[in-house]
């Protein structure tokens, strides 16, 4: 392959992983695969280190919600590819970013009593929860919108799990300290 021809496919597959489809971000591995051609991995992989060095990283994530490894062909063709900050974001950027703060606890509320169910929890108890706060259209909105950009999923029985953005661009570990770190014995006033 070419020089100009490698620099065409890493242009290629740097706007495929940063497209949004239905506030979805990324692109499927068959997607990249039919656009760049069998040897899409190396593509990716050079993508990978030059947006590291502007503190992006490039995630593969598989349906079930499992980071997939790059050699393992069989699973990389249905799973999705995107792109994600390396660092945290603050409040200000996540601002700019589209989320408003009601989003944004919104998404912490459903996402909290996710995890704190072990992973499950009924769709109407987190409604009931969001609605301690917010009106009963903004919970139920907040609850949809979660579905909809892939961070939480409904399984069978009508419960929500953390479905595969969740697993993908949050640091599940950091966001409970932050959760169980709020009443934490800094929030307290008492000796």
């Amino acid at each position: 392959m070419s020089e100009a021809e490698l620099s065409s496919k890493v242009r290629r597959a740097a706007q495929m992983l940063l497209y949004q489809r239905h506030r979805v971000p990324g692109v499927k591995g068959y997607e990249l695969r039919r656009s760049l051609g069998r040897g899409y991995m190396r593509v990716v992989k050079i993508v990978r280190t030059e947006l590291e060095n502007i503190g992006l990283t490039v995630k593969i994530m598989s349906e079930d919600g499992s980071e997939v490894d790059e050699g393992d062909e069989e699973r990389l063709s249905t799973s999705r590819f995107f792109v994600v900050l390396k660092d945290s974001l603050s409040l200000y950027d996540a601002s700019t970013a589209g989320w408003s703060i009601d989003d944004l606890a919104g998404m912490a509320v459903t996402l909290a009593t996710i995890v704190s169910r072990r992973g499950k929890a009924p769709r109407r108890e987190v409604e009931r929860i969001l609605r301690e706060k917010f009106p009963n259209w903004k919970a139920e909105l907040f609850v949809e919108r979660c579905v909809r950009r892939g961070y939480v999923a409904v399984d069978e029985d009508n419960n929500l799990v953390l479905d595969w953005r969740s697993r993908g661009e949050l640091d599940l570990q950091k966001f409970l300290q932050y959760v169980l770190g709020a009443g934490g014995p800094e929030a307290s006033t008492q000796p």
